[in-house]
């Protein structure tokens, strides 16, 4: 029986300070400022080496019988990942996204209803461009 080693490079890894009361950004989500909140948390959980929780390249390990150490370290850093992303969240907004079991469906979950694309602005650059 093999035992998964975290060490400080993995994204698994959790710093005993990193606890799920952490601001992650000082940048709080209010329902209408997803671009900014939205670059200040990913720059932040890159930081802290866990952008594959949300952008899906970590994905949840199957549970193995004789091994499920690598299961419970990645179950413990989404769910701590969940809390960070929560914590940056206004209370108003968190029940729409605090029963997700995932910090990718969390993230996917905000991505969808607040994240709009400004057509006019892309429009008007893309003009810009051909001319």
């Amino acid at each position: 029986m093999s035992k998964f080693i975290i060490d400080p490079q993995s994204p698994y890894y959790l710093h005993p300070l990193e606890g799920p009361g952490i601001l992650i950004t000082t940048v709080c989500f209010d329902g209408k400022n997803y671009d900014l909140w939205e670059r200040a948390a990913r720059t932040a959980l890159r930081a802290k080496n866990k952008l594959g929780f949300i952008n899906g390249t970590l994905t949840k390990p199957e549970d193995k019988k004789d091994d499920s150490s690598k299961l419970q370290a990645w179950e413990m850093a989404n769910s701590m990942i969940c809390s960070w992303i929560l914590n940056v969240i206004d209370p108003m907004l968190q029940t729409s996204v605090a029963y997700t079991d995932t910090a990718k469906d969390m993230w996917d979950t905000l991505k969808k209803r607040y994240a709009i694309a400004n057509v006019p602005k892309i429009h008007q650059l893309k003009t810009s461009i051909a001319n």
